[in-house]
């Protein structure tokens, strides 16, 4: 899965974590589809292309999924039921820490020199 985690994961998971924080109602509750329309917002702000944000949406559903979220697909697409936004940005927060793992697991791979080939990994 790392390998399909685009380099700019963490910049549009952060800013979309941020635009719900703010975009959220008096009563502390946003939806989800507005989640993905942050998504969406961010990457066309930073130049990211449609396929990069839509991996990045994996990511986020996979990290929903492994949070104890039984429909995650659904709720990103969802603009009739609000959700806490403390359960929005525990998602967000997580797909950006499962990002940070990866790319912490991809770089002690890689060998000292020039980081671009994968060190040999003997058993």
């Amino acid at each position: 899965m790392s390998n399909i985690v685009p380099a700019s994961a963490t910049q549009i998971l952060q800013r979309t974590l941020d635009t719900v924080r703010i975009k959220a109602n008096s009563n502390g509750e946003c939806f989800g589809g507005e989640i993905m329309d942050a998504m969406r917002d961010a990457g066309t702000a930073l130049g990211i292309d449609r396929l990069e944000v839509l991996l990045i949406r994996a990511v986020l559903v996979r990290t929903m999924e492994s949070l104890g979220e039984k429909y995650p697909a659904i709720v990103l697409q969802d603009y009739e039921t609000r959700m806490q936004v403390s359960r929005a940005l525990k998602y967000l927060n997580g797909a950006i820490g499962w990002v940070a793992e990866l790319k912490k697991r991809d770089e002690s791979v890689r060998t000292p020199g020039d980081g671009s080939t994968p060190a040999k990994i003997t058993a």
